[in-house]
C-alpha cells in the first residue's frame, strides 16, 4: 500500500493504491476551509473580496464569479465596458494559472527535470518563456485588477478605478511580446510524448449564446454528450458525494464522472478559438480520451487567451469610459443570484441568498476540483488497470503523472 503526497500540484493530495488488489483512491488530506459559512452574516458587498482567498492560484475567477452572482440576485446589469474589463482579468487569470502550473509543475515530468527550480539552469529558453507570460498577466491583473492577486478595483456593478489609455496602450506591448512566447509554449507541448492511455472522458464547459470561446459570458453548461441545460439548474445537474477518505466533496454530473478545464473546453468549443489557436489546435493532434493531453490543451489556450487579450485591450481603447457603480438599493424581499464562469481548471459557481439588510443569509460554491475528482479517481483505476505488465516505480510515476495533468486545486476542493 502506498499514500504518499503528490508532489508538484497544489495543496495535499494522494493516491492510496493498494497493489495486490489492484485498487486506486483519491484522497483530499487538507483541512476545510468552510468559506461557504465564513460568508453568512456579511454584507453581499464583500464577498466577492472574502471568496476571492479560497485561492492564491485563481483568486480573479472567484472574485469576479462572485460578483456576478451578487449583482444577479440584486438585478445589476454592468455596463459593456466593464464587461470587457472583466474579461481581460479573466484571460489574465487563465494565462497565469496555465503558465505556473505546464512550466513548474507539469513540464518536469517530460523535460528529464525534478522540478520547476531546474528551468533556468538546464532549459533558460523556457525558464524566458514561462517568467515573460507570468510577468505580463501579472500586469495585466495589476493595471485592470488593482494587484497580481486578490482583486482590490473591482466591485458589484463596476470598478472602483479603471486604467488609463496610456496604461492599456503599455499593456498591449507587452502582451505581444508574450504571444511569442505563448506560440513557443504551445509548439513545445505538441513536441512532448505523452503517455498512451485512453479512458471514456465525459466533458463539461460552460458556453455563451455567441459563437466565441466565451469563459465570462456564460449562460449555460454543454456536455460531450450532448446535453444542454441553463446555469441556473446546475444544482440539478451537478451534485456533490461526501468520501469518508476525502475532506473534499466529489462532484458528479447526473450522478457519472465529469472532466471539465482546458481538454473539455476544446472538446466542446474549440471551433471557436482565436484563429492562431485555433490553427494550433488543428496540429496538435490533441486525443480527447486521454487525459494527459489536458496540459496540451493548456498549452492551446495559453495562445488563445493571449490573442484574446490583445483584441480584448482594443475593443476597451475604442470603448466609453464605464460607468460608476450603482449604489445598492434595499431588497424588497430576500434574492438569491446565481454567478457562473470558466475558471482554468473548468466550471466555477456561485450562489447567494441575500436578505432585506443586504446581508447574505446562505451561500454554495462548486469549484472545478470538486467536480474532477471522480474523473480523476476513475481515471487513475483505469490506468492501474492498464498497466499491470509495468513495473510498480512506472506505474506510481504515471499516477502522479496523471494527478499533475488534471491541474488539481486542492485548496478549491476543500473551499
Amino acid at each position: 500500500m502506498t499514500e504518499d503526497f503528490i508532489t508538484k500540484i497544489e495543496g495535499h493530495g494522494r493516491l492510496k493504491v493498494d497493489w495486490k488488489k489492484n485498487q486506486v483512491t483519491l484522497e483530499v488530506a487538507e483541512g476545510e476551509r468552510l468559506f461557504e459559512g465564513i460568508v453568512v452574516g456579511r454584507p453581499a458587498t464583500e464577498a466577492a473580496w472574502i471568496t476571492a482567498r479560497i485561492c492564491g492560484v485563481c483568486p480573479t475567477a472567484h472574485n469576479l464569479c462572485a460578483l456576478k452572482a451578487v449583482e444577479d440576485a440584486l438585478g445589476i446589469i454592468p455596463d459593456p465596458t466593464t464587461i470587457l474589463l472583466r474579461q481581460l482579468l479573466l484571460s489574465a487569470q487563465m494565462i497565469q494559472s496555465h503558465t505556473l502550473h505546464l512550466y513548474f509543475l507539469a513540464f518536469p515530468d517530460y523535460l528529464g527535470i525534478d522540478s520547476g527550480l531546474e528551468l533556468k539552469k538546464k532549459h533558460p529558453k523556457y525558464f524566458r518563456a514561462a517568467l515573460t507570460l507570468k510577468e505580463v498577466s501579472d500586469e495585466i491583473a495589476k493595471v485592470v485588477g488593482g494587484r497580481a492577486t486578490h482583486p482590490t478595483t473591482t466591485t458589484v456593478g463596476g470598478f472602483h478605478k479603471t486604467p488609463s489609455a496610456n496604461q492599456l496602450k503599455e499593456l498591449k506591448r507587452g502582451i505581444q511580446e508574450a504571444l511569442r512566447e505563448a506560440e513557443s509554449t504551445a509548439h513545445l507541448a505538441a513536441s512532448l510524448t505523452y503517455p498512451e492511455f485512453k479512458t471514456n472522458l465525459l466533458f463539461l464547459s460552460q458556453v455563451g449564446k455567441k459563437a466565441h470561446f466565451n469563459i465570462y459570458e456564460t449562460v449555460k453548461t454543454q456536455g460531450s454528450d450532448g446535453t444542454t441545460w441553463l446555469i441556473k439548474d446546475y444544482k440539478k445537474m451537478i451534485t456533490e458525494e461526501i468520501r469518508r477518505y476525502s475532506t473534499a466533496k466529489f462532484g458528479f454530473y447526473q450522478k457519472k464522472p465529469v472532466m471539465v478545464g482546458a481538454l473539455a473546453r476544446l472538446a466542446i468549443q474549440g471551433g471557436n478559438l482565436n484563429p492562431k489557436a485555433k490553427r494550433f489546435l488543428g496540429r496538435a493532434k490533441i486525443d480527447f480520451q486521454n487525459p494527459f493531453h489536458n496540459n496540451l490543451a493548456q498549452a492551446v489556450e495559453l495562445v488563445h487567451f493571449t490573442e484574446e487579450a490583445l483584441e480584448l485591450i482594443d475593443r476597451i481603447t475604442e470603448a466609453p469610459k464605464p460607468a460608476n457603480p450603482k449604489g445598492l438599493t434595499g431588497l424588497k424581499r430576500p434574492k438569491t443570484g446565481i454567478g457562473a464562469l470558466e475558471a482554468p481548471r473548468g466550471g466555477l459557481y456561485h450562489e447567494y441568498t441575500i436578505n432585506e439588510r443586504g446581508s447574505i443569509t446562505k451561500a454554495n460554491i462548486i469549484t472545478p476540483t470538486v467536480q474532477n475528482l471522480g474523473s480523476l479517481e476513475k481515471t487513475a483505476q483505469a490506468l492501474i488497470d492498464q498497466t499491470k505488465n509495468l513495473g510498480k516505480e512506472r506505474r506510481a510515476k504515471l499516477l502522479e503523472m496523471l494527478v499533475r495533468a488534471y491541474d488539481p486545486c486542492i485548496t478549491c476542493s476543500v473551499h
